[in-house]
């Protein structure tokens, strides 16, 4: 399904009652939904999960995301035409992570995949490889 708006209101009752399992949202969209009035919120019987697009969300939205009943499950940051050109692969072992590290490990870049193997990331000024 598709919404006209990014109106918290209109998502809440769209993932309630359509029983959305899966979304996808730039970060703006993520903090959309977490900072809803307690009064649009509604309670999910699903589990909804979330990817999102364009950036990576700061951290300080990820703590926020952690009990709202949304599981975000990866990003994936567009770069022109190489669309998903990263994606942020949620490993198992970091189910038990809480507060501050959970969300640091949702905030990564990404991993490399086999059609952008030379993918790194570098320092602005040196044009060097910085440490993963």
């Amino acid at each position: 399904m598709c919404l006209r708006w990014v109106r918290s209101k209109l998502i809440w009752e769209a993932l309630a009652e359509h029983r959305v399992t899966h979304l996808c949202g730039a970060p703006i969209v993520m903090s959309t939904i977490l900072n809803a009035p307690q009064e649009e919120k509604r309670e999910l019987s699903q589990k909804v999960e979330f990817f999102t697009a364009a950036a990576p969300p700061p951290e300080a939205v990820l703590r926020r995301h952690g009990g709202s009943g949304l599981q975000r499950h990866a990003s994936l940051w567009p770069h022109r035409n190489l669309w998903p050109a990263v994606v942020n692969d949620w490993k198992s072992e970091w189910d038990g992570l809480a507060g501050p590290q959970r969300a640091q490990k949702k905030a990564r870049q990404g991993v490399r995949y086999h059609a952008l193997e030379d993918l790194t990331v570098m320092d602005p000024d040196t044009m060097t490889r910085v440490p993963r």
